[in-house]
């Protein structure tokens, strides 16, 4: 993907009570879905004979034109401040035109100096897709652009939340969201980009989607020992009314994970030493697996054929995943500017999180002597989920001078 684009801003604040902010923005999109290529090198004696890269693109470039005009005005009374705005987009594309018209709409009012409340409603279009393969857990997803077939994603989102700041030095938030979204992608059953993503738009279905979840926050901000801790229970799902995808039965999106939970803890000894610490849990996504295999028989050449059962779309989840990484700074003030030296150790305590899980297959011979004192022969296959974890415990050392 390139873009080029070119934009403005603007501030102006006609009384105290309203700060209003505009401007508008114009994008130029040039979109390759997929490009793919080789390489071809011989040698003979240290000598190169031939040095060729050959670029094959197998989807057309896709353009696109966007602009965008949005407006909004934060407005003060007292204990009551709203920010009410609307974003204005025009999305061109292979000779079709998409349109929207997004407004913002946030209200918060202090029900004392310590207390608060907010509420807020958002409508949102989107011009790329994320596309998952659902069949495998590779750490590899594709974003597509939308077609004269492919239409932009849209979302309504409400949040309500309360905030609390009447203890010295802490903050405490809780924050409820509602999400739905319109023409989002998904693969059709049995399609996946493992092979190649050529003709991707023949491969993929549009339907709808939900999220929604409740977060809590407890900050503080003051003091040596700064941090936070953050929660959240969230779930995301998808459904295709349509039947092609899981049956028109709703399920799981890929990265629906139930359970968030982020720990961070910042502490300054001195001027020339501070350390950090941070560790993060979360509920593992899901994926497509098969519980069962059956055997075809064919009754024209009596030859059998194996074959997956898959119950649900997205039915297997992955394993937690949690890791803590800690951070030592060694400031040193200069005439001229700042010394820092950081030591830092990702996963601290190596915890074997996959990254990359996939179905392997094992063969098992057997054999057994029958009655009649000859042998006999059978093959067993029993499939395992494996897992691959490409991140461990990293350590690491940064050299930063500012000045």
């Amino acid at each position: 993907m390139h873009d080029y684009s070119v934009q403005a801003d603007f501030d102006y604040t006609p009384h105290p009570a309203h700060h209003l902010k505009f401007g508008t923005s114009y994008l130029y999109h040039v979109f390759q879905p997929e490009v793919m290529v080789s390489r071809v090198k011989e040698e003979e004696e240290e000598t190169v004979q031939r040095d060729t890269t050959y670029t094959a693109i197998s989807n057309g470039d896709i353009l696109g034109h966007e602009w965008s005009l949005y407006a909004e005005d934060d407005i003060s009374l007292g204990r009551f401040r709203v920010n009410a705005g609307i974003y204005f987009s025009l999305f061109n594309t292979q000779g079709k035109n998409y349109f929207s018209a997004q407004p913002r709409l946030s209200a918060r009012y202090g029900l004392t100096d310590e207390v608060a409340i907010k509420a807020s409603f958002t409508q949102m279009a989107q011009y790329v897709h994320l596309l998952s393969s659902s069949t495998i857990a590779l750490p590899t997803d594709l974003w597509v652009p939308v077609t004269k077939n492919i239409r932009p994603m849209r979302s309504d989102q409400y949040a309500l939340g309360g905030y609390y700041t009447g203890i010295k030095g802490w903050e405490f938030s809780m924050e409820a969201y509602y999400k739905n979204m319109f023409h989002v992608l998904e693969y059709q059953d049995g399609a996946s980009f493992l092979a190649s993503s050529s003709g991707w738009e023949d491969k993929v279905e549009m339907g709808n989607g939900r999220s929604m979840g409740v977060e809590f926050l407890a900050q503080k901000t003051s003091g040596k020992t700064t941090g936070w801790i953050a929660y959240t229970l969230a779930k995301s799902d998808r459904i295709f009314e349509n039947g092609n995808i899981n049956n028109g039965n709703r399920f799981p999106y890929k990265y629906d994970r139930r359970h968030n939970l982020n720990l961070c803890v910042n502490h300054t000894f001195n001027q020339k030493w501070d350390v950090g610490l941070s560790w993060v849990f979360n509920t593992g996504g899901t994926v497509t697996v098969a519980e069962q295999r059956m055997d075809v028989l064919y009754p024209d050449n009596n030859e059998t054929a194996g074959t997956n059962y898959v119950p649900a779309r997205n039915n297997f989840r992955l394993p937690s995943s949690h890791r803590l990484n800690v951070g030592v700074n060694y400031h040193k003030k200069a005439r001229r500017g700042m010394h820092t030296w950081n030591v830092s150790v990702y996963n601290a305590y190596n915890a074997m999180t996959p990254n990359l899980v996939f179905m392997d297959k094992e063969v098992l011979e057997h054999s057994i002597t029958l009655p009649s004192g000859k042998p006999y022969y059978w093959t067993e296959v029993k499939n395992h989920l494996k897992k691959v974890t490409l991140l461990p415990c990293i350590p690491s050392i940064t050299y930063t001078f500012k000045f």
